[in-house]
């Protein structure tokens, strides 16, 4: 008796979440504007590295009514800061301990993310999302060490990755836009020890969001 009074309970609570979701998580498609900043590493532990401008839009399609494929755009510049290097990369002789050499170095990045966005509803007006997937990017990097050799040279270089974020939205009263602020980190796979770290980046945005169908759920 017990069993079955707890099975009922279920599936009352079950049906009364469903029609909520019914009633408050209507789905929508969506495209925005953002800007921020590129927390680009500088390969030296302890530091937090440098911030480059970053600018661009985001794009997200529904599939289910908290499930949108999420597609993201961006671009961020930075010349002329100071970074570090691991020269036991830059020899061939074996090292047991890092050692750092400053470099001067400058830094562009096209980047394209793709993936999942999964929207938890905290009320009418606040959601917060989860994101991750794939990200392509086009890459221009130059460093220099101080007595002039050139230590990392990149050209329109095209290099795969990963990310991942998280979003806070809160839509505006009486209308279908939206204002969100987003953290994500976008992880460079590179075959190169020496400057791999360097394109990995931490990407902090604000932006606005429309609502095509007026409604952001």
């Amino acid at each position: 008796m017990k069993a079955v009074t707890i099975f009922t309970l279920f599936i009352i609570l079950i049906s009364v979440a469903c029609i909520s979701a019914q009633k408050l998580h209507r789905k929508s498609l969506f495209f925005g504007g953002l800007v921020g900043g590129a927390q680009i590493s500088n390969s030296n532990p302890g530091s937090e590295g440098t911030v480059a401008l970053s600018f661009g839009g985001s794009f997200g399609i529904p599939i289910t009514t908290n499930l949108f494929i999420y597609t993201r755009a961006s671009y961020s510049s930075k010349s002329n800061f100071q970074s570090f290097y691991n020269t036991a990369y830059l020899t061939s002789q074996f090292q047991l301990s890092d050692q750092f050499a400053e470099a001067n170095s400058s830094f562009s990045q096209l980047l394209l993310n793709g993936g999942l966005l999964y929207n938890f509803y905290l009320s009418d007006e606040f959601t917060i999302g989860v994101n991750g997937g794939v990200t392509f990017s086009i890459l221009n990097q130059e460093a220099v060490l101080i007595g002039g050799q050139v230590i990392s040279s990149v050209n329109n270089e095209a290099i795969w990755g990963y990310f991942g974020g998280i979003i806070l939205e809160k839509g505006l009263e009486d209308s279908n836009a939206s204002i969100f602020a987003e953290a994500q980190y976008n992880y460079a796979v590179s075959d190169a020890p020496y400057r791999a770290s360097a394109l990995n980046a931490m990407n902090f945005a604000f932006g606005a969001r429309y609502y095509l169908s007026g409604s952001r759920f």
